[in-house]
């Protein structure tokens, strides 16, 4: 589309903050194009997302913002929210001034996300938030979170969660980081003690906030089976993160050094290092059974992108993902395996080693420690599987003893 190849060429100067440079794409409509026309988009669908992709690589320029807020909270708010909540919440994730985490498991319900026992009370025209959430993703940085919680102990356990858009920065939430065995803490436990939101940031009906999170979560399998954008650097935004006021050129310098292997590896960087293109530069020890490998790996990720494809389309038609979004996210596991087995192949011993004399700076090594996460992000492998099977080939759900039961009287350790 040569509109926006023209407006990148005008509007993008590596001059700018990341700020500024955000704010333009947003307001021009082109850091979310399939958004609505009225909430910070064209109204468009794929071909526009794909058109402004290559207008941004082509002039290299950043991408738009990226993060679980636009991927999820941003569709979510507009699928779901009031026309008030659209208005006051999407600006601040069209522009990348904040930064959104997603407060769904807990200790106790992971795979059984429905289970989860985090208490919201009303007082007012506040809600009143306890529990403890598990494995929430960027949240020392979050601004505000998607959070699930138990609004009445005394329905079954799907009838009795309500969903809210909770400010981070307040004294009842407490962030803890996790440890993980790359080196890096992604992931974070946090803790709410009588944390409060308010009602007006309550996302549909009390007592009916299943559909909206089983909806979050099917964005969630969609955008990470999708896997990269615009390319280029992808700076966190956020106020808390220190980014917006940063000029576009530092930050496109760094992205350089970093991609050199001088400066410690992103989770991104292991989904990349396990990839088709990559992998063919590797070069290293080759044979049939690497070469079928790097076939299977190609035509792994073109079904994902076609997939990407139908589920773009469907959204541009109004409908929510589906059990396409499951298929999509088991897809995706499996060649970020595929990848990261043939990467120790190509590479050998070799593979194994970190630091400056390591291939790549062990860019291997570093997706190899990294990849085992991913069969749980976004909700893990078995279920994903369990949702194939029930909603594609409507085989009969899985024996479960508590479906009816008030969750008050289901028994918990």
């Amino acid at each position: 589309m040569a509109d926006v190849t023209v407006w990148v060429a005008r509007a993008w100067d590596p001059e700018l903050t990341l700020g500024e440079w955000w704010r333009r794409l947003a307001e021009a409509g082109w850091a979310f194009p399939h958004w609505p026309a009225q909430w910070w988009g064209r109204g468009g669908g794929r071909d526009e997302v794909r058109a402004r992709d290559r207008a941004l690589r082509a002039a290299g320029a950043i991408g738009p913002p990226t993060g679980l807020g636009q991927l999820m909270g941003g569709p979510v708010v507009i699928e779901d929210g009031t026309d008030e909540q659209r208005q006051r919440l999407l600006g601040g994730l069209a522009t990348g001034h904040e930064v959104w985490c997603q407060l769904f498991s807990e200790p106790g319900a992971g795979s059984d996300l429905a289970g989860l026992s985090t208490r919201a009370e009303r007082d007012g025209d506040e809600w009143v938030i306890t529990g403890q959430k598990v494995w929430t993703s960027g949240a020392v940085e979050a601004d505000r979170g998607m959070l699930v919680a138990r609004t009445n102990p005394d329905v079954p356990k799907h009838q009795g969660l309500t969903y809210f858009v909770i400010a981070m920065d307040q004294p009842g939430i407490e962030v803890r980081p996790l440890k993980q065995m790359n080196g890096s803490s992604h992931f974070n436990e946090v803790f709410l003690t009588e944390a409060r939101v308010a009602d007006a940031d309550r996302i549909g009906p009390v007592d009916r906030g299943w559909a909206v999170t089983v909806a979050t979560l099917g964005y969630e399998r969609s955008g990470l089976s999708a896997g990269g954008g615009a390319g280029g650097p992808q700076p966190t935004g956020g106020r808390r993160a220190g980014q917006l006021d940063r000029r576009c050129r530092e930050l496109l310098a760094e992205h350089a050094t970093r991609r050199s292997g001088a400066h410690d590896r992103g989770d991104d960087d292991a989904e990349a290092a396990s990839g088709f293109a990559y992998l063919r530069r590797l070069g290293g020890h080759r044979g049939a059974v690497a070469d079928d490998a790097l076939v299977r790996l190609h035509v792994l990720e073109e079904v994902a992108r076609f997939t990407s494809m139908r589920t773009a389309a469907a959204a541009a038609a109004g409908r929510a993902p589906g059990p396409e979004a499951s298929t999509a996210k088991l897809a995706w596991t499996q060649r970020l395996r595929l990848g990261r087995d043939l990467g120790v192949e190509l590479l050998g011993p070799a593979g194994t080693l970190a630091g400056a004399d390591a291939p790549d700076h062990g860019r291997v090594r570093y997706a190899c420690l990294t990849i085992p996460s991913a069969s749980i992000a976004g909700g893990s492998d078995e279920i994903q599987r369990n949702i194939a099977a029930e909603r594609a080939l409507g085989l009969p759900k899985d024996v479960s003893v508590d479906r009816d039961v008030p969750f008050r009287e289901v028994p918990r350790s």
